[in-house]
């Protein structure tokens, strides 16, 4: 889910920016918030209302996380420390300083406590085993704990144990365990702050310092990124990235599949090569321009090798019996016309006129012999002679006409085979025309050469065009076959072009959301990061004190493993980046500009900061203005620096912060003290003791001076008092603060103290003391009127907080 800050701002900014499409505004928000969203609305289909209401509402102010501060850290017999020491602290806002010389066992207690809280020391990573074999204290090795008392708010008080078992082994063979207010010891994830250490440690050591800025850039690119809310910006641009490569998938293998085509088609003789390759280089994607070319061959190959291929030789039994039928029917013929001469329809006449003669005049001798005689016999015998001369002549002529019809139904057959085409790229057809020459070329001289002709030549030409057809159809068949690859590649093309062309709507959306994103993601990464990069600048303006650089920007740069982060600075007014000008002291003094608000950041749940050996590089004007840092982040944060170096303790006694300062020292065989060194009320006690003592002082000076400080003092205990209390009460800081601004009067802020109600009566602590009466009394009616005895004053001040402390410790 995304950022909910983060979330609003690009909320904002798509719906300002009129020129971003409204689907690709919702292609941004969905990137947001997860890979499921994102499917949804750029799958087909509209997007499911719910999801789009979802995606477009305004989400709401993320609330503070509920705080924790450290009450107490417990240590036996792990590194420096032997015996059990606990080093009690106050929860709640405020700076605590504790120093030790280095081996006090003072940075034992920060690393039990950062074991403790995240199961690991970053000062052993990357280091030797013995760094984490040798852990056991040597003067205790057999017991070995740590405790940690947290403060949590609306919880109470609870515990954080760390136990090895005894004899040796890898500091990381512990049990750690998490119990709260009444309920049984849990692991330690039932804190949940695994992520919130990794994104605002609240601890740094010395070590640490330089890695913060020394480390990986990508690492420390990242680390900002998740501290600002930014990781859901770098995630959601990722996403889209994704998404935008799966889409561009098609395009992407369509023109691999293009260029492998059109290299491929180069040199091919095929007629269809160089239609195909302008096609395909064409910017316009038209999948159905190419289809014919996989589906059909029309114009694979020249009409001469189709019309060879189809080349039809005569049927030869056809054509034998054709020329059978042809020799049968003039033979026939023939002999019909030995009989029937040329004479005979003449005769026919001649003897039909005879007839008709003898029928007219009778019996009489013949006209033409004058020999013969025409009687009834001639004429009987007549008639018969011209019936059988007339039926002679009818067979003959259907004779005639069978023969004519054969001799044409040969010439049909030889002038239906179709002349072959010329080709020089079929030899075979020039044969085959020889042959066609021969077999049109039919004898004129008689019906018999004719069939002659027809059965001489009717195999030699059925020959030559089944060469020619056969030698036509391989060509065809070898450029089908060399085609096939290309025709096949089209296919895929085609195919990678329909699915290119169904997500172009898509892709343009998705490629549209990723160019705003991108171009949006700089100012947006800088709108996070300005209040931070603000802080640290302020910071660092603390902490650099004499130095002359100065501190211009921080800017988050790069993508992928380009990943940095880049602190601009000034040097005199020039340009330049920091880490190439900066002493290890400034660089230390950058790190703790650029660590701090980020471990103090609202969203943290930590209300404590723990910086150990930070000053341990800087000189002394910058321990000045560390500690100035440190109190401005102690007004509502529990900060504690462990230190060896006297300079920051020095400083706060100088400078008169409310600060707490504590002091580790270690003796024989391990045994390590804690001692209170001063609380801010003792530190007033002690002003007020010496002007009460100071002879110098005039008296009316004294009788207001004095009270007022014992005053301050009790304050300070009480209001120490009733934040521990209140806190392990399971009361909110916020309200314990705003408590303690209610409570106007002294009296009213002891009572707190004692009875967490400002409206409780202190008078049964007060009555059981001279010196608590005599202490009220100075606080609250010489602070207006004066003390007559400023020394007794402060002395009954001292014992009644004596007491409140040791009651209420």
């Amino acid at each position: 889910m995304a950022d909910d800050q983060l979330k609003n701002l690009v909320l904002d900014r798509a719906f300002d920016d009129k020129s971003l499409s409204e689907d690709a505004r919702l292609v941004v928000l969905a990137a947001l918030e997860s890979d499921e969203d994102l499917a949804e609305v750029l799958a087909e289909g509209a997007t499911r209302q719910a999801t789009v209401q979802s995606l477009t509402a305004h989400a709401g102010e993320d609330a503070e996380p509920v705080g924790a501060y450290l009450r107490s850290i417990t240590v036996q017999g792990f590194r420096g420390i032997g015996r059990e020491v606990k080093v009690p602290l106050e929860p709640g806002p405020g700076l605590t300083v504790i120093a030790g010389r280095n081996g006090s066992g003072k940075s034992t207690l920060a690393e039990a406590l950062e074991l403790a809280l995240t199961g690991r020391n970053l000062r052993w990573k990357d280091k030797a085993q013995v760094w984490s074999q040798h852990w056991r204290n040597l003067h205790h090795p057999d017991v070995a704990t740590v405790r940690v008392g947290i403060t949590e708010q609306g919880q109470g008080v609870t515990t954080i144990g760390v136990d090895w078992p005894s004899g040796s082994g890898a500091v990381t063979e512990h049990k750690a365990w998490v119990q709260r207010p009444g309920r049984k010891q849990e692991d330690r994830s039932a804190l949940g702050w695994a992520a919130a250490l990794e994104l605002y440690r609240p601890l740094l050591g010395y070590d640490e310092l330089s890695g913060i800025l020394e480390g990986k850039p990508s690492e420390f690119h990242d680390s900002m990124e998740r501290i600002l809310g930014l990781e859901q910006l770098t995630d959601a641009i990722a996403r889209l990235d994704r998404e935008l490569k799966r889409l561009k998938q098609p395009s992407a293998e369509l023109t691999a599949t293009k260029k492998r085509i059109r290299d491929a088609l180069v040199g091919v003789q095929d007629p269809r090569a160089a239609q195909v390759h302008k096609l395909v280089g064409r910017h316009a994607v038209e999948p159905e321009d190419l289809r014919p070319f996989v589906t059909s061959t029309e114009g694979a190959v020249p009409a001469t090798w189709t019309s060879a291929a189809a080349l039809t030789a005569p049927d030869r039994v056809e054509m034998l019996t054709l020329a059978a039928a042809l020799r049968t029917t003039a033979t026939s013929e023939a002999a019909m016309s030995v009989g029937v001469d040329r004479l005979s329809s003449q005769r026919i006449d001649l003897l039909e006129q005879a007839i008709r003669v003898h029928a007219e005049g009778g019996d009489g001798p013949c006209p033409v012999c004058a020999t013969g005689t025409l009687d009834g016999s001639w004429a009987e015998q007549a008639r018969i002679a011209v019936d059988a001369e007339r039926k002679a002549g009818q067979g003959l002529s259907t004779a005639r006409d069978t023969l004519r019809r054969a001799r044409t139904a040969v010439l049909e057959a030889v002038a239906q085979v179709p002349a072959p085409p010329a080709d020089p790229d079929l030899p075979a057809l020039a044969a085959a025309a020889a042959a066609y020459q021969e077999w049109t070329a039919v004898p004129a001289d008689g019906n018999l050469a004719l069939a002659d002709h027809l059965e001489r030549h009717v195999d030699a030409v059925a020959e030559a065009f089944a060469a020619a057809a056969q030698e036509a159809a391989g060509l065809i068949r070898e450029r089908a076959d060399a085609w096939a690859p290309h025709a096949t590649a089209l296919a895929v093309w085609i195919e990678q072009a329909e699915l290119m062309l169904a997500t172009e709507p898509t892709r343009t959306v998705a490629d549209e959301a990723s160019k705003w994103l991108n171009a949006n993601a700089s100012d947006l990464r800088r709108e996070r990061l300005a209040p931070l990069a603000s802080r640290s600048q302020q910071i660092w303006s603390q902490l650099r004190q004499d130095s002359n650089v100065e501190l211009a920007e921080i800017v988050l740069e790069g993508r992928n493993t380009q990943r940095r982060v880049t602190l601009r600075a000034s040097v005199d007014g020039e340009a330049a980046e920091a880490f190439g000008v900066m002493s290890q002291g400034e660089l230390h003094a950058l790190a703790l500009a650029v660590f701090l608000p980020r471990a103090a950041a609202a969203a943290s749940p930590f209300r404590f900061l723990v910086l150990d050996d930070p000053i341990q590089a800087m000189d002394p004007s910058k321990v000045e203005g560390f500690l100035q840092v440190m109190t401005e982040f102690a007004k509502d944060r529990q900060v504690i620096v462990l230190t060896h170096d006297d300079r920051l303790p020095s400083a706060v006694r100088r400078s008169r912060v409310a600060a707490r300062i504590i002091e580790v020292s270690r003796g024989a065989r391990s045994e390590v003290q804690v001692n209170e060194s001063t609380r801010p009320a003792q530190r007033m006690l002690d002003d007020a003791e010496a002007i009460a003592k100071d002879r110098a002082v005039p008296m009316d000076i004294k009788g207001f001076a004095v009270p007022a400080l014992c005053r301050d003092a009790l304050e300070s205990t009480a209001h120490q008092i009733f934040v521990t209390r209140a806190l392990a009460d399971g009361s909110n800081i916020d309200a314990v603060e705003r408590m303690w601004t209610e409570a106007k009067t002294t009296k009213q802020r002891l009572a707190l103290a004692l009875t967490l109600d400002r409206r409780g009566e202190p008078g049964g602590w007060l009555d059981k003391s001279g010196n608590r009466k005599a202490m009220m009394f100075a606080v609250t009616r010489e602070v207006h009127e004066g003390a007559s005895n400023p020394l007794a004053s402060f002395e009954s001040t001292r014992a009644a907080l004596k007491d409140l402390r040791r009651e209420f410790p």
